[in-house]
């Protein structure tokens, strides 16, 4: 289900101690506390790293701030700016910016800037706050293509449209968004998947699958008498979605199972392009 974010209003102001005093006003942390808080952890952690080394560790954080800034001030409606105080949520900050440090360009930095926002959302359970700080964790460890494969794994088998008199239209929409942001690169070599199950975001075993089209029916009961017709009219009416169910079929989507930290990463990165997906509607 894609779900709206409720939008509530954030404290006024609050502050909390890393090396100095960090503030944290109405606006949100602005770049120079967000930017401060990044080179301290990290210069905490590579306190011995070659001149050359330590430039380009500098300017992987400096990236990750920038996004981590703007993530921040994106849903400062909803955040409580107050968590960054808490001794769990520094961890899982200082986990984030070593990963970014490490891979600079190479991770998603955008999406675990996100991550790192929604771990101090407001009225997470505590099962959501560990799930994110764990997928923090294991981002990094994820390419680009391990990230498209997530997203268009998790669209197709697990999203529907919650709507009143959807039609194929609507399916069209959606579908072609995911594949205008993900079909390029989420095709994936069995090593890969294996490596996904190894990393911990997702089961895979290739004697399983399922029969996408039928899951798809079921989603949308009203639109068809049965899968076959569903599929007929998913071809001719819906031809993005056609298009990405046939690539579900052949390239063994079907033996892969996201776990819950896979989940949090799909959801986090189809977020991109349809905008806020409360993560506390999957995560409870």
């Amino acid at each position: 289900m894609i779900g709206d974010m409720k939008q509530e209003t954030g404290e006024n102001s609050d502050a909390y101690q890393a090396k100095r005093d960090i503030n944290i006003t109405h606006q949100g942390m602005d770049y120079q506390n967000v930017k401060q808080l990044c080179l301290d952890l990290i210069h905490d952690n590579f306190p011995k790293l070659q001149e050359e080394a330590m430039k380009q560790v500098n300017e992987n954080v400096m990236a990750f701030a920038i996004e981590l800034k703007a993530e921040i001030a994106k849903k400062q409606a909803v955040t409580e700016p107050e968590k960054l105080a808490q001794p769990d949520v520094q961890a899982v900050l200082n986990e984030a910016v070593q990963g970014a440090a490490k891979k600079g360009k190479k991770a998603d930095l955008n999406l675990l800037a996100s991550l790192v926002a929604s771990r101090i959302d407001r009225d997470n359970s505590d099962l959501l706050d560990i799930t994110i700080e764990e997928a923090i964790r294991l981002t990094p460890k994820l390419t680009r293509e391990h990230i498209n494969f997530l997203s268009v794994k998790h669209f197709v088998s697990s999203i529907t449209i919650q709507m009143l008199n959807v039609e194929f239209g609507h399916l069209e929409q959606h579908a072609a968004l995911v594949l205008a942001a993900f079909e390029r690169n989420c095709v994936l070599s069995v090593p890969n998947i294996q490596y996904l199950a190894g990393v911990g975001v997702l089961d895979f075993n290739l004697m399983f699958g399922h029969d996408i089209y039928e899951i798809q029916f079921k989603g949308y009961p009203t639109l068809a008498e049965n899968p076959q017709e569903f599929k007929e009219k998913v071809k001719s009416q819906a031809p993005s979605l056609s298009k990405l169910l046939a690539l579900y079929e052949k390239e063994k989507f079907s033996s892969a199972n996201l776990n819950s930290f896979g989940q949090v990463v799909a959801l986090t990165s189809l977020a991109r392009i349809f905008g806020n997906i409360d993560l506390k509607i999957w995560i409870n």
